[in-house]
């Protein structure tokens, strides 16, 4: 099983109330492993040196695994950043549609990438934090893997209560 929590990348480095939330669902589901959307350059970028879903690994003792890729690897996938497709389509003016579709091919890599991120390290169940715009399409993709899924937060945020989830059958 995999519970997906997904919250903006700000709050994923830097809000406390986000780990007393991380570590709850880790009781309730008796989480054995923490994962998540982000690389080492990622969370240096931020100017961080541990994110909150890896505090939450650290203080129970079980493993934790940055599952993107980082520029180097995004380069070999082929996985663009938004940015960069919404800059090359500035000049020839492409439809957003056509922005839309290059944004979801490239989100469609790196979820495959943090799948296997995931089978690799292959702890069940695993707590999975991503950003909030990728929560649906991965649920989508561990369904099709035969993956049980429960999204516990669709898009979590300081001080809220979040939209239970659902869980959907399949495998690990």
């Amino acid at each position: 099983m995999v519970i997906v929590v997904g919250t903006s990348h700000t709050i994923q480095v830097a809000d406390p109330e986000l780990k007393s939330y991380l570590q709850s669902l880790c009781q309730e589901f008796k989480v054995n492993a923490v994962a998540e959307e982000m690389s080492d350059e990622d969370l240096a970028e931020m100017n961080c040196t541990v994110s909150i879903p890896m505090q939450v690994a650290n203080a129970l003792h079980i493993p934790h695994r940055f599952c993107d890729p980082n520029s180097k690897e995004r380069v070999t996938l082929g996985i663009r950043q938004e940015n960069d497709i919404r800059i090359s389509a500035f000049p020839s003016t492409l439809p957003e549609s056509e922005v839309a579709a290059r944004l979801a091919e490239s989100h469609a890599k790196r979820e495959r990438y943090w799948l296997e991120q995931l089978r690799s390290l292959n702890f069940w169940p695993v707590l999975f934090v991503c950003g909030a715009d990728h929560v649906t399409s991965f649920n989508h993709l561990l369904n099709q893997e035969n993956i049980v899924a429960h999204i516990a937060a669709e898009d979590w945020a300081s001080n809220q209560h979040c939209r239970e989830g659902r869980a959907e059958s399949g495998a690990p």
